[in-house]
């Protein structure tokens, strides 16, 4: 009985020590601080931190034999590890492309978002606090036990495996894409020797209710001209982010722009194709075309002619003076669609194959001040406020892709609107509102 009443006690000892007061500061220290803002924000917000409570941690393990200035350095360097992560994750960026769109950043302004700014000046202030408090009490932390930080920062990093990742799903498909489903090869695009217009529409997800996704369509379709096309619609998986949609949807494969830079073939892109069998090819952007070096890789999948924010300007400046945006501050869709409408009936005896990238839907978004889809009224037609005001933004690009299909002197023009990459939204409301792994598009099928 006294050795079994020992060992107890030795046992008790054991657990106090592990959940000593120490063991719980250093936990706080080293796992709760650091990850503060998200343990609130992760009940209504979706951010991928699957490892980055292990970097928080990491850093206050160091931080307990390191001087000062080099723990603050520690949990600096985890922070952005932890911010890069959670945007790469957000816009699935494979690896390769989000540390190589580093060198982009001069060209965007994350200032422009107050969310943006928010965040990093909170999680600046979260690590920097550890950072100190760890610092402060390295000596009687020393003797603190690692369990309870340890099993924290595992709980955290479980409940984002559980709760969060499951929103960045993979195709698991060999291929897929809008063009697939839609049999519109540049075979058969040939043989009928029609324009061709594609417009790959920033961040339009797949809606998860029907009658919402009716809603958005209901503006492209109105009111065009009685048997002129045949409608079609469905969706599509998607790989990546804009420029792997820009692979599926123009060369026929999953991928990104690094392929295109690092010699991946061209001779199957639809550019191409078409440019070799007598079309125009021109491509559309409200942005600058030297952002994912698509002043590089564009011409070489077929594009022979590239208008973006810097051409557009310079050939039309009365008609581009507006921007739009906020971190991607750029043309408006709405100009930019006015000229993708007299590009096409430019030379009517040469048909056309024009690639319509949008930008004004990009997140962080900016309010359209139209009002499409009645966001701003007491019977809004899309129930979650940010889808709605996303689907204002789209339905701008709708209104004109509307515009051109009902011009009566635009010459036989298939029109294919597709979504590059699923909505990313911070929301959890918002984000239910599309399909996990899939974007929508619409086709305009001419019958002429």
């Amino acid at each position: 009985m006294t050795t079994l009443t020992k060992t107890q006690a030795h046992a008790s000892d054991k657990i106090y020590a592990m959940f000593s007061r120490n063991s719980l500061l250093f936990a706080l220290f080293a796992v709760v601080i650091p990850n503060f803002l998200f343990l609130l924000a992760a009940p209504f917000y979706i951010a991928s931190r699957l490892i980055s409570p292990f970097l928080f941690l990491a850093a206050g393990i160091a931080g307990l034999f390191l001087p000062a200035r080099m723990t603050f350095l520690l949990f600096l360097i985890a922070a952005v590890i932890d911010l890069t992560l959670m945007v790469m994750m957000a816009f699935h960026l494979p690896f390769d492309v989000a540390m190589d769109s580093l060198k982009y950043a001069a060209s965007i302004n994350p200032t422009a978002s107050l969310l943006y700014v928010c965040i990093v000046l909170i999680v600046t202030a979260t690590s920097a606090l550890s950072a100190y408090l760890i610092s402060r009490n390295r000596t009687k932390l020393r003797e603190a036990s690692l369990v309870p930080a340890l099993l924290l920062a595992a709980g955290l990093s479980g409940a984002d495996l559980v709760w969060t990742q499951p929103y960045f799903t993979k195709p698991d498909v060999a291929f897929d894409s809008a063009r697939v489903q839609t049999g519109m090869s540049a075979e058969a695009i040939i043989g009928d020797r029609a324009n061709l217009l594609i417009v790959m529409v920033e961040g339009m997800g797949a809606f998860a209710d029907p009658e919402e996704r009716e809603q958005l369509k209901s503006v492209l379709t109105e009111s065009l001209p009685e048997g002129r096309y045949r409608i079609e619609d469905g969706q599509t998986h998607y790989s990546g982010s804009t420029t792997g949609a820009d692979a599926r949807e123009l060369c026929n494969r999953w991928g990104d722009y690094i392929d295109y830079l690092t010699g991946a073939p061209t001779n199957n892109c639809l550019p191409n194709q078409l440019a070799l069998a007598g079309y125009d090819t021109i491509a559309f952007h409200g942005f600058g075309m030297d952002m994912f070096h698509r002043d590089k890789w564009y011409p070489d999948i077929g594009f022979r002619k590239m208008e973006f924010l810097d051409q557009l300007q310079i050939e039309q400046p009365e008609s581009f003076v507006a921007r739009c945006g906020s971190v991607f501050n750029g043309l408006c869709d709405a100009d930019v669609g006015k000229a993708v409408h007299a590009a096409l009936k430019a030379e009517p005896d040469t048909p056309k194959f024009v690639y319509w990238l949008t930008l004004n839907s990009h997140i962080p978004y900016v309010k359209t001040n139209e009002d499409a889809m009645a966001c701003r009224s007491v019977a809004p037609k899309i129930r979650n406020k940010t889808v709605c005001e996303l689907s204002n933004l789209w339905s701008v690009v709708f209104e004109q892709v509307n515009k051109i299909a009902a011009d009566p002197e635009l010459a036989a023009t298939d029109i294919l609107i597709v979504g590059d990459h699923h909505t990313p939204l911070w929301e959890r409301a918002a984000k239910d509102d599309f399909v996990l792994g899939k974007v929508d598009w619409i086709l305009l099928r001419h019958n002429q």
